[in-house]
C-alpha cells in the first residue's frame, strides 16, 4: 500500500490483534511472526522471540524494535490454536542475550594489513565493518542509540548503512555522496525504548500462549516482506531443538548457543526461573538473517535434536601488534636483519682492528 513498508509473521488458524488498534487496515508491516498495521510508515529493525514449549503448550514472548512516529498500530499474529495474550518481561531478553554471547579468542596479529599504526596513517581507531567507513563512537542518548561515522567512499557508506539496517533510498544515497566528497561526518540513530506516546523503540514484549503439539514459529506472512528479516529465536524446551521444516535448507538459521538452564542456578534470574519451571530446560538460540523473504514458504518447525550437545560460539579476534608505530612482524624482521648486519660487520672489522693495533704497537 502507498506510504507503508512491510515485514511479516505467518499464517495459521487464528489471527490475533495486538497493541492499540485505533483504525484497522490491511497488514502492511511484516515482522517474522505476524503483521503490524499503522496509518503511516513503520519499520521493524529487530525481532527477538523467546519460545517455550513443553510438548503440549507453547508460549511466545515476542519483542520488537520499531521505528515510527505513529501513536497507534496493530499487530496480527497467527497461532495454530486460540491464544492467551499478556505483557511479558523485557529484562528476559537481555539475560538470554548475555547467556548466548560468543566467547572471544584473541590472537595477536603481527602482520597487519598496514605497515604503520592508524595514528601514523592519520586515522583514528574504531571498528567499522568496512575499510572505507570508520566508527568514531557509539553511545546511548536518551531513547536513541547513536553511532558516529566518517567515510571516504560513498559506496562503502551505503554498504555500511544497508548492513546495519538503515534503509537508504537512491535519492538519499546520491545526497550522501556529496557529503562524503566534502569530508562530512554522520550520526546514525536507531530508536530505543521510549516512554513517550509514540510507539518507536523497543515495545513491551507480548506473551502469547497457545496449545500446540509441535514447536512452531509462524513465518509464512514474511514472504510478503519487502525488506530483509533479522530474527533471533530463544527456544526453551526439554531438549536441544533443530529446524525440520521445508525451508530449513533454503532459509537456514545459524546456531548461536545451546545449553542447559537450571532454575536453581545462581546465574538464572527469578523471572527466568519461573518461566523454566521446576526442572531444567534446554536453551537453543538461533539467528535468522533472511535476505530474501520471498524464499519463505513455510512456518519454522522445530524438533528435538538427536543429542543434547551444548554449544558456545567462539569468535576470533586478531588485534594488530605495532611496535613504535610499525607493524610488529616487519619491525622485528628489520631489527633482526639490522642486528645481523651489525654482527657480521663487527666480525669482519674487529679482527682487522686488532691486527692493525698489534702492528702499531710492534
Amino acid at each position: 500500500m502507498p506510504g507503508w513498508r512491510s515485514r511479516t509473521f505467518g499464517t495459521a488458524a487464528a489471527l490475533l490483534a495486538l497493541l492499540p488498534a485505533g483504525s484497522w487496515v490491511n497488514p502492511a508491516l511484516a515482522c517474522a511472526c505476524g503483521a503490524m498495521v499503522a496509518d503511516d510508515d513503520i519499520s521493524v529493525s529487530r525481532e527477538s522471540s523467546l519460545v517455550r514449549w513443553d510438548g503440549t503448550t507453547q508460549r511466545i514472548l515476542m519483542g520488537l524494535d520499531v521505528e515510527t512516529f505513529e501513536e497507534e498500530a496493530a499487530l496480527l499474529l497467527p497461532t495454530p490454536a486460540p491464544a492467551d495474550v499478556e505483557l511479558g518481561d523485557r529484562e528476559l531478553f537481555g539475560e538470554l542475550s548475555a547467556m548466548s554471547r560468543p566467547d572471544g579468542e584473541y590472537h595477536d596479529d603481527w602482520w597487519p594489513g598496514h605497515l604503520l599504526a592508524p595514528d601514523l596513517r592519520g586515522e583514528a581507531g574504531g571498528q567499522d565493518g568496512s575499510s572505507d567507513v570508520e566508527v568514531l563512537g557509539e553511545s546511548e542518548v536518551g531513547p536513541f542509540d547513536v553511532t558516529t561515522l566518517s567515510a571516504d567512499d560513498p559506496d562503502a557508506l551505503r554498504t555500511w548503512l544497508d548492513g546495519n539496517d538503515y534503509e537508504v533510498s537512491s535519492d538519499l544515497a546520491d545526497a550522501l555522496d556529496t557529503y562524503v566528497e566534502e569530508g562530512w561526518y554522520y550520526a546514525a540513530v536507531k530508536l530505543g525504548t521510549a516512554d513517550g506516546e509514540e510507539l518507536s523503540g523497543g515495545l513491551d514484549p507480548l506473551s502469547v500462549t497457545f496449545e500446540s503439539d509441535e514447536l512452531v514459529y509462524p513465518m509464512r506472512l514474511s514472504q510478503q516482506a519487502e525488506t530483509a528479516q533479522d530474527v533471533r529465536l530463544y527456544l526453551l524446551a526439554d531438549h536441544r531443538m533443530e529446524r525440520t521444516d521445508n525451508d530449513a535448507d533454503q532459509v537456514p538459521g545459524e546456531l548461536a548457543y545451546a545449553g542447559w538452564l537450571d532454575p536453581d542456578s545462581d546465574t538464572v534470574s527469578d523471572e527466568l526461573a519461573d518461566l523454566i519451571g521446576a526442572e531444567p530446560m534446554f536453551l537453543t538460540t538461533m539467528d535468522h538473517d533472511i535476505a530474501d523473504p520471498a524464499a519463505i514458504t513455510s512456518d519454522f518447525v522445530f524438533e528435538p535434536a538427536a543429542e543434547d550437545t551444548e554449544y558456545q560460539r567462539v569468535e576470533q579476534y586478531d588485534p594488530p601488534v605495532y611496535i613504535l608505530g610499525i607493524a610488529g612482524g616487519p619491525f622485528l624482521v628489520a631489527v633482526g636483519t639490522l642486528a645481523g648486519v651489525l654482527l657480521i660487520a663487527a666480525g669482519v672489522l674487529f679482527p682487522r682492528w686488532r691486527r692493525r693495533r698489534a702492528r702499531e704497537r710492534g
